[in-house]
């Protein structure tokens, strides 16, 4: 029995449970991630050097090589700088988790539209988008693409995951359970964003010379919305991968290749395939499976 035969390629059973978007999704949170834990250490670091070296909240910052530029501040006066700052880059780190988590839902929304344009008129799987994409065909133009990712992406998340909810029919629980959390995360990255980390219409009220309070977010709290997020994308991308993606990945990378490797023998084009393939230890693809992708492809 030749390699070929009786070779199992289930266009919708994914091989692999994440989609790419997740992956770069992992990707910048483990960046933010490092980012953070290097500040927390460096804090501890000086926090603990001040106290081996004799620094009490009375004695000057500029004497152990803080504020240099003012040789009249206290450590203690140093120190609630120091927690003003680390709220604001807790502020700003919510604001970089919020943003890559909305390119994480923009790249996956538009994958599965591509990948499975029939669930825009509910009949899921009954059109392979590959097979458009071997015809040169648009799903759909570039202003609907927009359309959807803008209505699933912007605004309140009652309209976001209504939205979600009418592309996609279903989605995990979580996603649900979370708007209040959702929508507090979003008020916070807005007044961040838009006001200086401060209440939106607080900050534009004119007839006043009141600085408006700064939002807190706390330790506690970025780790509880960090820890949500995480949780909502991988939920939901384990579920779009099953329903909407399947191996649509390799497939589209066959696709962008395929003017190379046209002319060659099919079991050349599976080696090309599976050595161009972006993957790592964790995801690589079997020859087999790349074979299925090849007749697959080469059959539509």
């Amino acid at each position: 029995m030749g390699k070929w035969d009786n070779l199992s390629f289930d266009r919708w059973n994914p091989e692999y449970p994440h989609s790419l978007p997740y992956r770069i999704f992992k990707c910048y949170d483990n960046d933010l991630m490092g980012m953070i834990t290097s500040f927390e250490s460096s804090k501890g670091y000086t926090y603990s050097h001040l106290t081996s070296d004799g620094a009490v909240w009375e004695s000057k910052a500029y004497d152990y090589g803080l504020m240099k530029d003012n040789k009249s501040r206290t450590i203690k006066q140093w120190s609630d700088n120091y927690g003003e700052f680390e709220n604001w880059l807790r502020l700003s780190w919510l604001m970089s988790l919020c943003s890559y988590f909305e390119t994480y839902l923009a790249c996956v929304i538009k994958e599965c539209i591509e990948s499975d344009p029939g669930l825009l008129i509910g009949a899921s799987h009954i059109i392979d988008g590959i097979s458009y994409k071997k015809k040169g065909i648009s799903v759909l133009k570039q202003e609907d693409f927009d359309a959807h990712i803008r209505n699933c992406t912007k605004g309140d998340w009652q309209s976001r995951i209504a939205h979600m909810s009418k592309l996609f029919v279903s989605l995990p629980p979580s996603v649900r359970d979370s708007i209040s959390d959702l929508e507090k995360i979003r008020k916070i990255r807005n007044d961040f964003g838009h006001a200086f980390g401060r209440d939106i219409q607080d900050s534009q009220n004119y007839f006043t010379v009141t600085k408006s309070p700064i939002s807190r977010v706390s330790v506690e709290r970025f780790n509880k919305y960090h820890k949500l997020i995480a949780k909502i994308v991988q939920e939901i991308d384990e579920y779009l991968k099953q329903k909407h993606i399947g191996n649509y990945e390799p497939l589209l990378h066959y696709h962008l290749i395929y003017d190379k490797i046209e002319g060659m023998d099919k079991g050349y084009k599976v080696v090309e395939l599976k050595k161009s393939l972006h993957t790592d230890r964790n995801t690589a693809y079997s020859k087999d499976f790349c074979r299925g992708v090849v007749l697959y492809y080469d059959n539509l």
